[in-house]
């Protein structure tokens, strides 16, 4: 009996909270976060993060990685310290900051003041104020998610190192690809940013197609900017669909993707998309638009974010990576985009997307919840402002509508 108690408790564990898969020999380990914490958090709940954190903590010789910042993982940031330090150790770590020499997660330069091995992807205040001038615009991100370890294993997906993200609370998709020719795929783009100090549109465009690892898994990888990403690897899939295309997004505005979908939907493919409530809010013309098309749309109403950048197409297809679907994404920030055809991985994608799917009710197949207030389970009392407008939780009068339960 105590047998069957254990397994059936351990059973309960991974469905509701992470799933942590392999493909068939262990080529590329996958792992999903699912949004139902009540809080984020500075512990590394999520099992994309305790794989994370395994892998910085064998590391002996060199590290690489190009993140967008760190916020609230102090395991995580005191082991990249540590190998910062370490003088047997070669690091070189690429963050993101503004024209302004700022960085929306705070620990990223208290990070950088311990590490000096760091640059950002814009090397002096000079160059910051050259970018401002030639391209008028703030947005030029450094939005990877990417550690590069010396036996030849990355680490990528969606996860931001953050107490929202790898700390467990939005939704997310990472992956531990294991092979040399990607390692050093992504060395190469890493290198270009951190040795020749290129970074955004002034890079050369690195990529890689029909790459094929030890399981008989097929990759494209691509890093941005490069509309070939578009071109070349996200409507050509979408045309060819078949039978379904699953799509989960934080941001999704770029119009061709949109009637790639609206086609597919009219030819006769199932086609579902989950959407963040925020950017539902500020870009319901694309919700609208989708709906009134006929495909079907659920705005999330939990308290974390929809923070995937994922479709999966015939359950065979995965595009995945750093990469929203948005024209900034895809022409101006620094991203990785991968596209893995491999019928294990799009099947258990699938069923991930099934359950976040059948988490949202049904209800919000129509409207668009408040990302805070009652609308949203637990966002009144997660301690983050979700909705940006400078007021958390109970500050908010959204969460005094009607008593929280």
């Amino acid at each position: 009996m105590k047998k069957i108690f254990v397994l059936i408790i351990l059973f309960v564990w991974i469905g509701n909270l992470s799933v942590f898969a392999f493909g068939q020999d262990n080529s590329i380990d996958l792992m999903f976060n699912y949004p139902f914490y009540k809080r984020p958090s500075a512990k590394i709940r999520t099992q994309s993060a305790k794989i994370l954190y395994k892998e910085l903590k064998n590391e002996r010789k060199y590290l690489d990685f190009m993140i967008y910042g760190i916020y609230k993982q102090p395991k995580i940031f005191n082991q990249i310290i540590t190998l910062c330090n370490n003088p047997n150790i070669k690091v070189r770590g690429i963050v993101d900051v503004n024209t302004r020499g700022q960085n929306d997660y705070p620990d990223t330069h208290k990070l950088k003041a311990k590490c000096k091995c760091i640059k950002t992807d814009f090397a002096t205040r000079d160059e910051m104020q050259e970018y401002y001038d030639k391209q008028k615009k703030l947005g030029y991100l450094m939005h990877n998610k990417v550690f590069v370890f010396s036996n030849n294993h990355v680490w990528t997906g969606s996860t931001n190192i953050s107490s929202t993200c790898s700390g467990g609370f939005n939704a997310n998709v990472s992956y531990l690809i294991k092979n040399k020719k990607v390692a050093d795929l992504y060395r190469q783009e890493i290198s270009q940013m951190y040795d020749d100090e290129k970074f955004h549109i002034d890079k050369q465009k690195y990529f890689i197609k029909d790459l094929r690892l030890s399981d008989g898994t097929i990759l494209d990888i691509y890093f941005a900017p490069n509309a070939n990403i578009l071109d070349e690897e996200i409507i050509p899939s979408l045309k060819n669909a078949k039978e379904s295309i699953y799509v989960a997004m934080f941001y999704f505005t770029n119009k061709h993707i949109l009637e790639e979908l609206i086609n597919a939907k009219n030819r006769g493919v199932d086609v579902k998309v989950i959407v963040d409530a925020s950017f539902a809010k500020d870009f319901k013309k694309y919700v609208t638009l989708m709906r009134d098309s006929g495909i079907q749309v659920k705005v999330e109403n939990w308290a974390g974010k929809m923070h995937c950048k994922l479709a999966v197409i015939d359950e065979s297809i995965t595009l995945t990576g750093s990469l929203n679907w948005t024209n900034s994404a895809v022409n101006f920030n620094d991203e990785n985009f991968l596209k893995i055809q491999n019928q294990i991985i799009a099947t258990k994608t699938t069923k991930y997307f099934n359950k976040l799917w059948k988490s949202i009710p049904d209800k919000w197949l129509c409207g668009i919840p408040e990302a805070e207030g009652i609308d949203s389970k637990y966002s009144c009392k997660d301690g983050i402002d979700n909705d940006h407008d400078g007021l958390t939780d109970m500050e908010d009068p959204k969460c005094k509508l009607n008593t929280v339960k």
